[in-house]
């Protein structure tokens, strides 16, 4: 009996052992972690298309779309995307992952995106070359034929903007009627005036154009006469400036000058060094010398022994 009981037990224990193997590996006992289970994802748009976490994985067919994911007790983070032409995106968070034998269903409502009506403007513009835009976007340059065609215009009203260097800029408002070719014929008008932009070193000089008083530099002054500009600077201190610039019609010449001080004369330096006074040299005087009594009465006693041998 002993031994049959240890045979017994050694039985109930494989047995035991084969069922926790079995409970293991069937997903409906298990967890279920790395087997497979299902999104059945439906919408309301036929051949729309379905990401989940960015990665396409199919179309809507027949309204549904089974989507193959891991089956789990635990919570998950899966991002389903639906997408179709003319309708709304449509996003949703996934937390739940699907069980063994049960499909999670997932429903998408695409909502339709309101279709705008649109025209063709066949856009004339002489001459060729300017750029185009509408309502601030741009369309496109015209070509040397003179024309551009803009297709798919929002109908309604519009501003149409035409710049072409060298012209003034147009702009005005056009209406687009729906589902048609709408013309529009525009001549640009050239430009006979351009800007100058003047800058001194230093700055705060007065500026004159053509003669005319301008403003202080620097400055940009507007409107001048295209052709060859005199442009004269002066300021308080500073030797008076001119020179002249050609100018293009619709563009800005730039005209910079360095003013050089005014010299000023130096005083002349005061000596400390004295300086001897010269005195002048008296100049000789004829003096008259007194004549001796005693010359004198020689000279007659001499006159009167000559004057006696001669008688």
């Amino acid at each position: 009996m002993k031994k049959r009981d240890h045979k017994s037990n050694y039985f109930y224990l494989c047995a035991i052992l084969l069922v926790l193997a079995f409970w293991s590996i069937n997903p409906v006992f298990g967890d279920g972690t790395n087997q497979t289970g299902y999104y059945e994802v439906r919408a309301n748009v036929e051949n729309a298309s379905v990401f989940l976490d960015g990665v396409a994985v199919g179309t809507i067919q027949g309204g549904t779309l089974l989507v193959p994911a891991e089956i789990s007790n635990k919570p998950v983070n899966h991002n389903l995307m639906i997408k179709a032409d003319g309708y709304k995106v449509y996003n949703e968070t996934v937390i739940q992952a699907p069980k063994a034998g049960k499909n999670i269903i997932l429903k998408g409502t695409l909502i339709r995106v309101p279709i705008t009506p649109v025209g063709a403007v066949y856009l004339a513009v002489s001459p060729p070359g300017a750029d185009v835009t509408i309502d601030g976007v741009s369309r496109g340059v015209v070509g040397q034929s003179g024309i551009l065609v803009l297709r798919d215009v929002p109908a309604g009203n519009r501003i149409l903007s035409i710049h072409l260097d060298g012209y003034q800029d147009r702009s005005e408002r056009i209406y687009v009627e729906a589902n048609m070719d709408n013309q529009v014929r525009i001549t640009l008008v050239p430009l006979t005036t351009g800007s100058v932009e003047v800058t001194s070193e230093p700055g705060s000089a007065s500026v004159m154009i053509n003669g005319v008083p301008a403003g202080i530099t620097p400055v940009t002054i507007p409107n001048v006469t295209a052709g060859e500009v005199d442009v004269g600077l002066t300021l308080s201190g500073y030797q008076d400036w001119a020179g002249s610039t050609s100018l293009q019609a619709g563009k800005t010449a730039l005209v910079s000058a360095t003013l050089i001080p005014v010299p000023t004369s130096a005083p002349e330096p005061v000596s400390t060094t004295e300086v001897p006074t010269s005195v002048p040299t008296p100049e000789p005087t004829a003096t008259t010398t007194p004549i001796s009594p005693i010359i004198g009465v020689v000279a007659l006693g001499a006159l009167c022994l000559f004057w006696r041998r001669r008688e």
